[in-house]
């Protein structure tokens, strides 16, 4: 009887040991709208930021729709602040290094258009919150870059 007993509790110690290290399996990918609206909705801007049509994303970032899964943009909605959130699914891995540097160009092209007009922006501008991870590239233009970081981080996971 008592190695009975023995034998039942070894046997839940096991069970319940394979069911802690089995994980949820592989989370779905947020898409970008998910992200970006996730982002905007929890951090602060001094602007009110307005998401522009996926169609236009190309004029503002200079990106082809071909190298694009998903994506979503908030640009400031008066265009007096840098403020910025740019969420980008590439298609591909090729697709990743073109859109980081698409987004360099477009750092360069706020830089010009705000180093004179409103100076103050150039820290948003020059310290940016840009994460990539997987095909998933992040970009965000705030005064509070460590809490935006922390909440990127948190929502590629």
């Amino acid at each position: 009887m008592k190695t009975k007993l023995i034998s039942i509790v070894c046997v839940f110690a096991l069970l319940l040991a394979l069911t802690a290290c089995g994980g949820t399996g592989s989370q779905a990918q947020k898409s970008a709208a998910e992200i970006a609206d996730a982002i905007y909705s929890s951090q602060t801007f001094q602007d009110t930021l307005h998401a522009i049509d996926t169609d236009m994303i190309g004029d503002y970032y200079r990106i082809d729709s071909a190298d694009l899964s998903d994506a979503k943009v908030y640009v400031s909605g008066s265009f007096s602040t840098a403020e910025e959130i740019a969420v980008f699914q590439a298609s591909s891995s090729d697709a990743v290094e073109k859109i980081k540097k698409a987004i360099d160009i477009r750092l360069e092209d706020l830089k010009l258009a705000f180093e004179n007009y409103v100076p103050g922006e150039m820290t948003k501008i020059n310290d940016p919150v840009l994460v990539t991870k997987g095909n998933t590239v992040v970009l965000v233009l705030a005064d509070d870059t460590a809490s935006v970081s922390d909440q990127v981080d948190e929502l590629l996971k």
